[in-house]
């Protein structure tokens, strides 16, 4: 098995080991948040300035924040099965955590919560692009987020994909949104549509995500390979497969031949 990083050893994890094999995938299907958008930095941002703190040289920092956010998520959430992102306590552990990575004391961390996750339409123009090209070499694709009820409206507008005909973006063979059919990530359950679409079996299809408590152990849970992106290297001690974007899938699926 081929893997962007490997550790030796994971914590509160639903899998240890790498879990994708390039030449054996027959498909790929993507998370949205933290692979195409984030949180955008402008209002993180302003309110940095508002409290009077200091606001970041580069703005790639505030991505980098995301990640360290769910990498907060990932040693905070327990079972699997057992948290809900509809609840305010559950994002409390990703704002405070994105917060204090810009430099945002403890005192201050309520007052800036507001803002952390107030618009995700930051688009990550480099994996869009890398998208495009994995999309133009005819492996099939296709979209699964535990979202708002918006995705296809989202994928269209950031010129992700599109799942109708006749447009000018790629097209993927479904896109799922957890708020239209009713279940969401863990819950392998949501990834089912999404494979009947594709017409593959559930071992021949890899997740791509960001989360590990989402992402990674909704696709294991389905019996799906999985690779979280994890551009800052914040999941170090995981063992599952990671890469640090979707050029670096596209390089390791080519070299196995499988696109």
């Amino acid at each position: 098995m081929t893997t962007g990083r490997n550790v030796a050893s994971m914590t509160n994890s639903p899998a240890a080991g790498p879990t994708f094999d390039p030449a054996t995938v027959k498909a790929v299907v993507f998370d949205i948040g933290g692979v195409f958008t984030y949180p955008h930095y402008r209002p993180v941002e302003a309110k940095l300035t508002e409290l009077g703190l200091a606001t970041p040289a580069d703005t790639i920092e505030y991505r980098r924040a995301h990640h360290v956010g769910v990498h907060a998520l990932a040693h905070a959430t327990g079972p699997f099965d057992e948290f809900d992102e509809r609840e305010q306590d559950f994002w409390a552990v990703y704002d405070h955590a994105y917060a204090r990575s810009l430099g945002v004391p403890d005192e201050l961390l309520e007052a800036y919560r507001t803002v952390v996750r107030s618009t995700w339409n930051w688009a990550h123009q480099e994996n869009i692009d890398a998208f495009h090209r994995l999309h133009a070499t005819g492996i099939k694709t296709a979209i699964v987020s535990n979202n708002s009820g918006t995705a296809p409206e989202q994928m269209i507008q950031h010129g992700v994909c599109q799942v109708l005909a006749g447009g000018p973006l790629p097209r993927v063979y479904a896109i799922i949104d957890s708020s239209l059919v009713g279940v969401a990530k863990p819950d392998p359950m949501i990834m089912a549509p999404a494979l009947y679409a594709l017409g593959v079996e559930a071992g021949e299809a890899l997740y791509v995500g960001d989360t590990v408590q989402a992402d990674v152990a909704g696709a294991v849970a389905a019996g799906m390979q999985v690779v979280q992106l994890d551009p800052f290297d914040t999941h170090a001690e995981y063992a599952h497969s990671r890469v640090v974007d979707v050029q670096e899938i596209i390089d390791q699926l080519a070299a196995a031949g499988s696109i």
